[in-house]
């Protein structure tokens, strides 16, 4: 029993004893004839690099600068022999060890990057595992800025395809060939995104020619959908009730000008006011947007209610005014006539007091001291009737024109949203 534990403990010593020799091993590599500006098997094929990436954050989507950033942890692994040595053990070189300075590392570079950084929070984010077999495991963190070209003449109800390409920068094909990892290429756990919602990454492997040759690139696409909630929210449903507010004055009465005036300069500075803010995180594109024909065609109908005021007003007040200068025509008219009567009388009929009375056919004068005598003076009946008529349907076309828009302006508001939103909608739903 006593030199069985004699020998468990003689085991256990020697294995501990390997464990802590595994990095004076590894120095001793470094040492001796390694040479981190020569890459593995640098004779023989091109090494073979597994990558995958895991995505902890995808972050800060801009349409005016076409770019969104994110955060990954990003993993390499290869085989270099140069590294072997007897051992069970792996050996971690933490960043800032003087052996993780000394290996060989991919050149690794992401192709649409515009701005990028390691974490230094609470040091620099980078490891390397070195496993005795010579197999290497380079691991990083970072923040990246990428590139990402959207097109947006649907938008909002648009879907974009974001990616991060991966590329040696030094080393041809004849070199290096990457390869996203077989197990686990690109790992995304439960992203939230305020604004998409994010599909799962299509991954693929391609030869990318340069002038100074072919160099193995990955590809990683994932498609954003845009949610659309927001937006109906923030700007269709406000324009929507605005148009429907302007097609209140069809319903007032053509005298109530103020009324009339004030909702419909209201209703246009408001929806150009939202109109405005629309566009305002938006790219400056020579293209038109399906929130851009949403605006204008809500701003035509709105500036058109405000047209029609003004013509069913004009109309209106015309036929008024001809009301009012046919008044005073008629009434000019009797008293020139009653004078001329007045002047033609025969003297014999002597003094009389002269009473005149107004009545539908002309005026009446009836005199005293026994004496009287009724005169009537009559208008030109056929004139009168023309422009009392003319009169009549100026202000009959002011109503009609308000009648009619009452149908019109719905109908045609509604027509356009039956093309309107199938059109977009399609493509939305159908990922188009």
């Amino acid at each position: 029993m006593t030199i069985s534990i004699v020998s468990l403990l003689l085991v256990l010593s020697a294995i501990r004893a390997g464990q802590s020799s595994n990095p004076d091993v590894l120095r001793r590599i470094l040492n001796d004839s390694y040479d981190n500006q020569i890459r593995p098997n640098v004779t023989g094929p091109a090494i073979s690099i597994s990558v995958y990436m895991l995505l902890t954050s995808i972050h800060s989507i801009s349409e005016i600068s076409m770019d969104y950033g994110v955060t990954m942890f990003l993993t390499q692994e290869w085989i270099d022999p140069r590294l072997s040595f007897n051992g069970s053990d792996s050996v971690d070189l933490r960043s800032g060890s003087e052996l993780e300075a000394s290996l060989w590392t991919p050149d690794l570079y992401f192709v649409n990057v515009k701005k990028g950084e390691l974490h230094e929070v609470t040091m620099t984010n980078k490891q390397i595992r070195v496993y005795p077999n010579g197999q290497v495991i380079y691991d990083i963190r970072a923040s990246l800025t990428l590139i990402c070209y959207m097109y947006l003449q649907r938008f909002p109800m648009d879907q974009q395809n974001c990616g991060i390409d991966l590329e040696s920068f030094g080393y041809t094909t004849r070199d290096v060939m990457l390869q996203w990892h077989p197990n686990h290429s690109v790992i995304l756990p439960q992203l939230v995104m305020p604004g998409f919602s994010l599909s799962v990454p299509d991954t693929s492997a391609i030869i990318q020619e340069y002038p100074m040759g072919q160099y193995s690139r990955l590809h990683c696409m994932f498609n954003l959908e845009r949610e659309l909630i927001f937006y109906i929210m923030e700007h269709y449903v406000p324009s929507f009730l605005l148009v429907i507010l302007s097609w209140v004055s069809f319903w007032l009465s053509v005298d109530a000008t103020p009324a009339r005036a004030s909702l419909g300069i209201t209703t246009v500075l408001t929806l150009t006011t939202l109109s405005s803010g629309a566009r305002v995180e938006l790219p400056k594109v020579s293209y038109t947007k399906a929130i851009d024909v949403w605006m204008v065609v809500c701003s035509f109908f709105v500036f058109a209610a405000l047209l029609e005021f003004a013509i069913a007003s004009y109309f209106h007040k015309t036929g008024e005014r001809r009301l009012v200068e046919n008044r005073i025509k008629e009434r000019l008219h009797i008293l020139q006539s009653a004078n001329i009567s007045e002047r033609n009388r025969s003297p014999s009929m002597g003094r009389h007091t002269m009473v005149t009375e107004m009545t539908n056919n002309g005026i009446g004068f009836y005199g005293s001291n026994h004496m009287a005598y009724e005169t009537r003076l009559y208008m030109p009946q056929t004139e009168t009737n023309v422009k009392s008529s003319h009169r009549k349907n100026l202000m009959k076309a002011a109503m009609t024109i308000d009648r009619l828009s009452r149908v019109l302006f719905p109908a045609s508001f509604a027509l356009f949203n039956i093309v309107y939103w199938p059109t977009y909608l399609r493509g939305y739903l159908h990922g188009v």
